[in-house]
């Protein structure tokens, strides 16, 4: 809520300056130009087109001036409307892309999708840090899947409750690399809006906004 109020506050406030410096030299302007209509030599009077032209000018700017405080107050309403979905997502389960999950209870899951068939696939989980803590080698199908780590790790312990990231890596029958994307999916405690992009705090795990896939209620 305080990018929305703060851009409002700015847009109004350099609107209302800028009007302000208009209407007080749009009257100097009349006053000077009453004072020299008065003062003219009528055997030579002025040339009144140009009067004309800087009075245009003055128009044009003023509904530029306008103009530009209609597009903030769009702006700010728009803001306020984005706010407002993202707060809806709070209490939902989504899905998002996202490499990165939560271990919780003894488990964590991640989905992905595959270019094509692999038939040894190499999984790696990486813990906060960047170190590998588990490895694992399977024949994953083209489209759809999805990855469940219980937490064991590849010295036989169990890792602590955290986040880790997925690493998939696999090759085609033709010996090509096969694409993974993966994808997370938890649900939505909180939104943060205090920085440019708006998070979503899943499981504790702050995610952009914009990364979010699908959206349901949590039954």
């Amino acid at each position: 809520m305080s990018i929305s109020s703060v851009s409002a506050s700015t847009g109004t406030s350099t609107s209302s300056s800028d009007m302000s410096a208009l209407s007080s030299n749009y009257q100097m302007f009349l006053q000077l130009l009453v004072t020299q209509m008065q003062n003219q030599n009528p055997l030579d009077p002025m040339d009144s087109s140009q009067f004309t032209q800087q009075l245009v000018q003055y128009s044009s700017v003023e509904q530029q001036i306008k103009a530009n405080q209609s597009l903030s107050d769009l702006k700010t309403m728009f803001a306020v409307q984005s706010v407002l979905s993202f707060v809806g997502y709070v209490g939902k389960t989504v899905t998002v892309d996202s490499s990165t999950t939560q271990l919780k209870d003894g488990s964590a899951t991640w989905n992905f999708n595959g270019s094509a068939a692999s038939s040894e696939a190499e999984i790696k989980i990486y813990d906060a840090n960047g170190s590998v803590v588990y490895t694992t080698t399977q024949k994953l199908a083209a489209g759809d899947g999805k990855f469940e780590w219980a937490g064991e790790t590849d010295s036989g312990g169990i890792a602590p409750a955290g986040d880790y990231t997925i690493s998939i890596t696999g090759k085609d029958a033709s010996g090509k690399a096969v694409t993974y994307k993966s994808e997370t999916t938890g649900q939505v405690d909180a939104v943060d809006f205090s920085g440019s992009t708006p998070l979503l705090s899943i499981d504790g795990q702050l995610i952009s906004a914009y990364l979010v896939k699908s959206v349901k209620s949590t039954s």
